[in-house]
């Protein structure tokens, strides 16, 4: 038994063997290559997809019927006119009479008026609102 035990061949000590680089800085370059070159082609392919499905399109009609950028931008011409304009149109709202809806019979009428009937009256209750309608 002590002849079996020694024939036995010996562990060779490990010795440390450590890599000689880690990463190649040529194999670092060469991905990065490809990188920039991968996104330069897909910049490349999307532009070809646009202007194959797209081709000279033409800006959206206005509302008038023409092109707006070939006419130019609507310029206000006279703002004092257009605000007088605005406001005597409110004025003529608020001061005077007309209807809001003739079908339903809803009128509008002067602020003044207005106030006057609700001193003489008072703030409706609700129930009188839902009997009015």
């Amino acid at each position: 038994m002590t002849a079996s035990l020694q024939e036995k061949p010996r562990r060779k000590e490990a010795s440390p063997q450590f890599e000689p680089r880690d990463v190649s800085p040529r194999l670092v370059l060469w991905v990065t290559f490809g990188l920039f070159l991968g996104m330069g082609l897909s910049v490349l392919i999307v532009f070809g997809i646009l202007q194959w499905i797209m081709p000279g399109a033409a800006p959206p009609l206005t509302a008038f019927g023409s092109n707006q950028a070939e006419i130019g931008p609507r310029l206000e011409v006279s703002p004092s006119a257009n605000r007088e304009v605005l406001q005597r149109q409110a004025e003529q709202r608020l001061l005077g009479y007309g209807w809001i809806g003739r079908e339903t019979g809803r009128a509008h009428i002067p602020i003044d008026r207005a106030m006057a009937i609700l001193a003489a009256r008072g703030w409706p209750d609700r129930d009188e609102r839902k009997e009015a309608r």
